[in-house]
């Protein structure tokens, strides 16, 4: 049940785009088919279908690609000297990058 998946995934995709999609694998089906295996499985026509992003959704995606970034200090013990680090979280995959560490922030 390709065809009910694809449809289910992605509520926006027409007959058509199912169809183009499915030609990619080298399945040919037509989309009369596509309409008839839908209608079987009572999912209605694309524009019909729920085509409205949650809010949870829309967070998810933003969320995949978006940096972060901010500035912490640390207050070194030995030196009395206060360190700022600057740095880009990856909020998808929450990885950490230093970009720098400074004792003077104000210099070039």
């Amino acid at each position: 049940m390709l065809i009910k998946r694809m449809a289910k995934e992605n509520h926006t995709w027409g007959y058509q785009r199912i169809q183009g999609e499915l030609l990619k694998p080298g399945y040919r089906v037509g989309t009369s088919t596509i309409r008839r295996v839908l209608n079987r499985v009572r999912i209605p026509p694309a524009p019909t279908r729920c085509t409205d992003t949650t809010w949870r959704q829309f967070l998810r995606t933003q969320a995949s690609t978006m940096p972060a970034c901010d500035f912490f200090h640390v207050d070194c013990t030995v030196t009395l000297k206060r360190i700022y680090v600057f740095y880009v979280l990856e909020i998808g995959s929450r990885y950490v990058h230093l970009l720098g560490t400074t004792t003077n922030p104000d210099r070039a």
